[in-house]
């Protein structure tokens, strides 16, 4: 590792481990001068449905906590929103509530999608009324020179479409896992397909000619290795290894949250807003010219990175 970054790690570990980061709200931020460049929110795993509750997973009370989240995001002039997947957790009918909520909340909304999206009716998996933006469901858009690459980590799944050819596809690629020990190797974990590996690194390219930075949103997490993980993570990580400009990958599908670090990305996996009768989760992220402040509600936690 050379000096550069040795000490923008050592920054970043500084950064992270300050005692007194304030809380949203607090009208006196401790050595705060900046302003942001921008700033959007992000919410993950809503996972609403009209169902009785299920150990932690408080179906129902998703919805007022929705609610909450979007008062709050247009509140604090959230530019947009990202919606890191499992917007509900079954049943097509579940959809209309929510994507009424968000229609109405007068925000910019960017989804992408997780496992439980798909958890309707096979003649309802190639419809979802969610605005993707591309027929592949993974696309990318630049905001005030930051890029946001919303990929599908779904494509490689069982249960994302009804051809009886690709769930094989998907069960033989799982069985192989399990065969190599992978403890992701899990019938509601997806994959990506080697065609929109060659798109992502096409934008990577793209990005770095334009001398853009960098933010990943999946449903699905790469890293750390853990249970939840993209079923063909550990080709993601070569990839994204060979860029410097990648600020973070964001990504939802694990409800308690994690952190990691690697090649000066920071990988975070937002914690599940359906988790708990009354405690939401979302954030508000700012991007400022060296370093993203996480302005964490409810269950989530705040942190600031350096980049």
């Amino acid at each position: 590792m050379d000096m550069k970054y040795l000490i923008a790690t050592l920054s970043a570990f500084i950064i992270l481990t300050m005692p007194d980061i304030p809380k949203q709200g607090d009208s006196q931020p401790v050595n705060q001068t900046q302003k942001p460049l921008f700033s959007f929110g992000i919410i993950a795993d809503v996972q609403y449905c009209d169902c009785d509750p299920a150990g932690n997973r408080f179906y129902r009370s998703s919805l007022s906590k929705l609610s909450d989240a979007m008062i709050s995001l247009k509140k604090d002039s959230a530019e947009f929103v990202i919606n890191l997947g499992d917007l509900i957790d079954r049943d097509y009918n579940s959809y209309k509530p929510v994507m009424d909520m968000l229609d109405s909340s007068g925000i910019e909304i960017y989804h992408c999608t997780g496992n439980h999206d798909y958890s309707v009716e096979t003649r309802f998996k190639k419809r979802l009324p969610l605005n993707l933006r591309s027929r592949e469901g993974y696309y990318a858009f630049v905001y005030s020179n930051f890029r946001f690459i919303v990929l599908n980590g779904n494509e490689l799944s069982t249960y994302a479409s009804g051809n009886k050819a690709s769930v094989k596809q998907a069960e033989d690629y799982i069985a192989a896992l399990k065969n190599e020990g992978s403890i992701n190797a899990i019938d509601w974990n997806g994959g990506m397909s080697i065609k929109q590996l060659e798109w992502l690194k096409a934008q990577m390219d793209e990005a770095s000619a334009e001398n853009e930075k960098v933010f990943i949103v999946c449903h699905f997490p790469v890293f750390p290795v853990n249970m939840h993980n993209l079923l063909n993570y550990r080709e993601i990580l070569p990839l994204l290894e060979k860029y410097h400009n990648i600020i973070a990958w964001f990504n939802g599908h694990n409800h308690a949250g994690n952190y990691g670090n690697f090649n000066m990305i920071h990988f975070l996996t937002m914690k599940g807003m359906v988790e708990t009768e009354n405690t939401g989760s979302f954030a508000l992220v700012e991007v400022y010219r060296n370093k993203i402040w996480i302005r964490g509600s409810g269950r989530e936690k705040e942190q600031i990175l350096a980049y």
